[in-house]
């Protein structure tokens, strides 16, 4: 009759340890400060999305009343990424929101300190991305497929290394346009205004850019028309349309258009744009925490960023800005996206660093 007594006592008592180990486990966050990273200055895309996700996240963070966010701009977002990969501990709970680079990774660059693999997946963002041309080029253009036929141009880039440079130009070397890349430009705003003097006539962006200023400022004022989206290239050919951005063909789209409907990219540029375009269209903002940052803290903010994606304040503010739906990637999935970073043959990164280095 004791032993039989004494099984409700234990349930209770193992149900009372079960719920205050849950309760610790869900409040690693609870009266420390933190800090969310953004790998660009205050007031460019990344920055503006960053702030709308940090309004909103403190709401399933027990005990936090507010995430401060630090721009650490500059060596095309690399700085911000060293920082974050080399916390100390005190620093162990920051968070980032980064436009990331994978290329820097991919060919070494030596101003990347860290590898991406070795930081704390927390969610990632898709996104997709555009080129747009000036009208005016010469001979003059009306509808996407000119730019296969525009006369020597000018296209303005990031730095050389940057991926949305190398897929700029990749997209153009496939369509068989005749261009000359101008790399350097300091962030999208000098390239913004660099169009609109028509210092130079072709250049890429990502939604966020290209529904707050681009589409207003340039396109319905007849300077520019959207030349392609990369979209999420498929080897059957399929359009890979965002729906996003349903007005703006894919490249594939443009290509057929160009080279006939039967016809296919191939060879190790199509490699590389496929390559760059599953890695940055499929998760274009990534979320992290430190290497050193603990499970139980990762858990938590994971379970913060899969709730944040059913705020209906967040979508309405982030709709608002970006002007299409915030499209989270969280899990597995982007941890797959990540680990594609390693399992690269040295055969392609042999090409890829020649190629990068022949643009500059």
């Amino acid at each position: 009759m004791k032993v039989k007594a004494m099984k409700p006592l234990l349930g209770l008592v193992f149900a009372a340890l079960l719920a205050v180990g849950n309760a610790a486990f869900a409040q690693q966050f609870a009266g420390q400060v933190v800090t969310m990273i953004v790998n660009y200055t205050a007031g460019g895309p990344t920055d503006i999305e960053a702030r709308i996700a940090a309004r909103h996240l403190p709401k399933y963070l027990q005990g936090v009343s507010n995430v401060i966010v630090r721009n650490v701009g500059g060596a095309g977002g690399n700085i911000g990424v060293n920082q974050l990969g080399e916390a100390s501990a005190k620093e162990r709970l920051n968070i980032s929101y980064f436009t990331w680079d994978p290329v820097d990774q991919l060919i070494q660059n030596e101003s990347l300190r860290v590898r991406y693999n070795d930081l704390k997946f927390v969610a990632g963002f898709k996104q997709v991305s555009l080129l747009y041309i000036r009208r005016d080029t010469p001979p003059g253009i009306g509808k996407p497929v000119d730019v296969a036929k525009a006369n020597l141009f000018r296209a303005g880039a990031l730095s050389p290394t940057n991926h949305s440079t190398i897929r700029q130009r990749l997209a153009l070397d496939l369509l068989g346009a005749k261009y000359e890349t101008i790399a350097g430009y300091k962030g999208l705003g000098d390239i913004l205004i660099a169009v609109r003097q028509g210092d130079i006539k072709l250049t890429s962006i990502s939604l966020p850019t290209w529904s707050a200023s681009v589409k207003p400022q340039l396109v319905d004022t007849g300077i520019v028309i959207p030349v392609l989206q990369y979209g999420s290239l498929r080897p059957e050919g399929a359009a890979g349309r965002s729906p996003d951005l349903p007005e703006v063909p894919s490249f594939l789209e443009v290509y057929k258009e160009v080279w006939g409907k039967d016809a296919m990219p191939s060879g190790e540029k199509w490699q590389a744009l496929q390559l760059l375009t599953r890695i940055m269209d499929s998760m274009y903002r990534t979320v992290f925490m430190p290497p050193n940052a603990p499970a139980a803290a990762v858990a938590e903010m994971r379970a913060a960023m899969a709730k944040l994606e059913k705020d209906p304040e967040y979508i309405a503010d982030y709709e608002k800005v970006v002007k299409g739906k915030p499209r989270f990637i969280l899990g597995a999935e982007g941890e797959r996206i990540i680990a594609e970073l390693g399992n690269v043959s040295p055969a392609f990164l042999g090409f890829l660093r020649k190629y990068i280095a022949e643009g500059k």
